[in-house]
């Protein structure tokens, strides 16, 4: 799950996983304590803020792709070359949830216990590159309900992997 924050990574890709019965990573979670400080302090990250960030992410992707797990994982991706990194086979796939510049501002201002500001989305929708036909995303309404969107997700999955409706131990 990639894009800016509000978009609904955690709380899509937490039912994603449920439904899935597979693991759920919570990109947020792999930033350094000074990522984490900076923002709290509404400055941006830079390319180099997000290197270790980023190399902990592919290792993650990478253990579930050697591993053969099933996993959901959040993380912002804000940039094609990001993306790139993430996308380590044709295994991973890429669901962006596009979600309106008015929505993301209005969900950020309702969220609690987060340390990115809602005045830190325009740097997050500068920084944005958007998805490029080149990179077979999955891109979904963000404007659903949340259950509508993971629908969504897996029906658009199944048509490329008509073994994902089966249970997690025969695909």
């Amino acid at each position: 799950m990639v894009g800016v924050a509000g978009s609904g990574k955690t709380r899509i890709g937490r039912l994603l996983a449920e439904k899935l019965e597979c693991d759920f990573l919570e990109g947020d979670r792999r930033h350094p304590a000074l990522n984490i400080a900076k923002m709290l302090a509404q400055a941006p990250l830079t390319d180099g803020d997000r290197t270790d960030w980023l190399e902990a992410m592919v290792a993650d992707v990478q253990r579930a792709v050697d591993g053969r797990y099933e996993t959901v994982m959040t993380c912002s991706a804000l940039k094609l070359a990001y993306r790139k990194k993430l996308r380590l086979n044709d295994r991973v796939q890429l669901v962006w949830i596009r979600v309106s510049e008015a929505e993301l501002q209005h969900r950020l201002t309702q969220r609690e216990s987060h340390y990115l500001s809602p005045q830190m989305l325009q740097s997050q929708l500068d920084t944005f590159e958007p998805i490029e036909s080149s990179e077979q995303a999955i891109v979904v309404d963000g404007m659903q309900a949340p259950r509508e969107i993971v629908d969504d997700i897996l029906a658009q999955v199944q048509r490329q992997c008509p073994s994902i409706a089966q249970p997690w131990w025969e695909r």
